[in-house]
């Protein structure tokens, strides 16, 4: 991470594209880093993702203002002649979280399936992982993938990187089918520029694989 911060600092002003690619880059390993070196042993794995997400938050932040980027160059506008098409989109969640289920078969994140159990985790997966990983992989990665190299690379290179970071599950059918809804994703938002809808696929994927199903499956 530091080498990548490194190197984009010696690029800028000269060369931006590559400089802006590499400070986006640099998002990734960041995430990896604060989930081994946090200090999270006192907290339940569900709290992980709010602590995890604050200081990725603030990276992101600042990485958006100093690029200058705009709402519509990381995803974050929604037109209404898209809506019926984004509220399908959000539906595909359901069917990747089941197959990751059968691939992974984690354990659940509550104690039962209940509102009151229910509300607040869904929140916090709809948020620090369905937005804060779009917004930081779909957004603002690939925008300056797509610039530095094309869509056709751009697309491929940020669903190879998301599908990367997922090796800690141990996994390599796991990590094929992570780039292959990586891939889906990144393909969706070049084409509607909006992470609308594969913001809440995403949070509606770990919602149905760490919240619903590791407790229905035992009913």
């Amino acid at each position: 991470m530091f080498c990548l911060y490194g190197h984009a600092i010696v690029l800028y002003p000269a060369a931006k594209k590559s400089s802006f690619l590499l400070m986006s880059i640099a998002l990734a390993p960041l995430i990896r880093i604060l989930s081994l070196y946090a200090p999270l042993a006192s907290f339940t794995y569900l709290h992980w993702f709010i602590i995890l997400s604050l200081p990725l938050f603030i990276a992101t932040v600042i990485i958006i203002v100093f690029q200058q980027l705009k709402a519509r160059d990381v995803g974050l506008v929604l037109k209404s002649r898209q809506i019926p098409v984004q509220f399908a989109i959000c539906f595909t969640g359901i069917p990747f979280g089941y197959i990751e289920y059968l691939i992974l078969k984690p354990e659940p994140l509550i104690p039962e399936l209940s509102f009151q159990a229910l509300i607040a985790p869904v929140i916090i997966l709809l948020l620090c992982t369905g937005l804060m990983e779009e917004l930081v992989f779909r957004g603002i990665i690939q925008h300056n993938a797509v610039t530095y190299f094309n869509p056709g690379i751009g697309i491929f290179f940020v669903a190879l990187l998301f599908a990367v970071l997922h090796i800690g599950n141990m996994s390599l059918l796991d990590v094929v089918f992570v780039f292959l809804i990586g891939y889906f994703y990144s393909y969706v938002v070049q084409a509607t520029n909006t992470i609308a809808g594969v913001t809440i696929s995403h949070g509606v994927t770990n919602i149905v694989l760490f919240l619903l199903l590791p407790l229905l499956w035992t009913v």
